[in-house]
């Protein structure tokens, strides 16, 4: 690894390709962008996928002119919720007119200075919702580190302020604005810590034990084929990114198959584990429309209309899916395979690890529109995490008859990723991208050279 870095950054000097790290400064929104985009949060029902701020609690701080008081006459976790939603709005709906101008980047370091003064204070929810935005805004950016940072403030919050639990018996089926948007903002948090957790394979901030995990109360259970497409939202149904019952189940994934105590187990009971979760993940599953179940789009045959209209939210749910599967059944011992001579016939949990990540570098060259440099680290973990995958397979069984297919989609995402290299503005290369490509192209010429030697050509 340390030759190949090595290798990658000369050749990327060598190219004289331009990468400058940018400035970034501190700048305040105005009181006028942030009520523009509280209006177009509520006009557009972005709370549905989005619970990160009460509409009603926001416009009060609006009209008390609460970015214009001097620092000490306000809490300074008021002044960050307010930049900190402007931050992430106009990050998200760059493109609007409306936002026009704005700088997230720099008012997202602007909320970031509060963070010292926010954690002196009492807590509550606007300290809540500022911490979380933050976290929500960071992640992406490929920085998981200063994401986790600001994930443990949250959890911390979380339990303080109670929102890990339902306060009383009939609070499930109470109409409290303030109760139920505290238990969304819970949610947000758990759904990240359960995917860091996952995809570090650590234990997570939040203990199951400890939390109440009944769905909100407005979260749409039975899914519609528009809650996998680009349709008008509601927020009076609570949808997130993905379906969190995806989050629930990688709690158990890790729990039960990735722990400490796990490993521990006998084999016997440790395949009964992934014979259940996959049931549970098959079950979750069949409860979609079967025209939007993953395997209909996860095919080089699907037609290219069922990717036109497909929200983000539909594409991570189908991406979810493939992780989740590839997961449980990855912790199979019949799929730690220390050598190609170790190999015997593939029982089905190797089958299915490996058919997992095929369909989903399938997925994500499909569609491929959708990924871009601001989009890029929502997805890397499911791409790179099958491209591995995919490569293990190729060199511990070159004699596969599926090899040529496997190596073109190895081949196709290293394309594509050559080919958002090009389209980056400014004439600025995207290092993650190059350094992305470089390695997957490396680990065709792998794969590509173990089949010979194995045919004895």
């Amino acid at each position: 690894m340390d030759e190949f870095a090595h290798e990658v950054t000369q050749s990327f000097s060598s190219q004289q390709l331009k990468s400058t790290k940018k400035v970034i400064g501190i700048k305040w929104p105005e009181s006028a962008l942030v009520q523009r985009c509280l209006e177009y949060f509520e006009r557009n029902g972005l709370y549905s996928i989005f619970p990160i701020v009460d509409v009603e609690a926001v416009q009060i701080l609006l009209n008390a002119n609460v970015l214009d008081q001097p620092p000490n006459m306000t809490r300074a976790a008021n002044r960050a919720c307010l930049v900190a939603f402007a931050a992430m709005i106009t990050q998200i709906h760059r493109h609007e007119r409306a936002f026009a101008g704005a700088d997230p980047d720099a008012y997202l370091q602007a909320a970031l200075t509060l963070l010292p003064e926010m954690l002196l204070e009492p807590p509550d929810i606007r300290t809540l919702e500022a911490v979380t935005i933050l976290m929500l805004y960071i992640a992406p950016l490929g920085r998981p580190q200063a994401a986790e940072l600001l994930l443990g403030i949250a959890v911390q919050l979380i339990y303080n302020l109670g929102a890990n639990r339902i306060q009383t018996p009939n609070e499930i089926h109470r109409k409290d604005q303030r109760s139920q948007h505290l238990r969304a903002l819970f949610w947000h948090c758990y759904a990240v810590d359960k995917e860091f957790s996952i995809r570090k394979s650590q234990p997570p901030l939040i203990n199951d034990a400890d939390c109440d995990l009944d769905l909100p109360t407005t979260y749409a259970k039975e899914t519609s084929e528009r809650h996998f497409y680009m349709k008008p939202l509601s927020s009076k149904e609570l949808l997130f990114p993905s379906d969190l019952r995806f989050s629930v189940l990688k709690s158990k994934i890790f729990r039960l198959l990735y722990s400490v105590d796990s490993q521990a187990l006998p084999e016997a009971r440790r395949l009964q584990h992934i014979r259940e979760l996959d049931q549970e993940l098959s079950d979750l599953k069949l409860g979609y429309p079967a025209d939007c179940r993953p395997e209909v789009f996860a095919t080089e045959s699907a037609p290219d209309y069922l990717f036109h209209d497909i929200s983000i939210r539909g594409m991570n749910i189908h991406l979810e899916y493939y992780y989740c599967l590839g997961k449980i059944h990855g912790a199979s011992d019949t799929c730690k395979i220390v050598s190609p001579q170790s190999w015997s016939p593939l029982p089905s949990s190797a089958e299915l690890c490996f058919e997992a990540a095929r369909c989903s570098l399938i997925y994500i060259w499909r569609v491929r529109q959708f990924v871009n440099q601001h989009t890029f680290w929502l997805h890397a973990q499911f791409l790179l995490t099958a491209v591995f995958s995919v490569f293990w397979y190729l060199i511990t069984v070159p004699t596969s008859s599926t090899f040529t297919r496997d190596l073109k989609t190895l081949e196709d995402i290293a394309k594509l990723l050559a080919q958002l290299g090009e389209a980056v503005e400014d004439g600025q290369t995207y290092p993650p991208f190059y350094l992305a490509q470089a390695f997957v192209e490396r680990l065709v010429s792998l794969a590509r050279h173990s089949r010979p030697r194995v045919e004895g050509t």
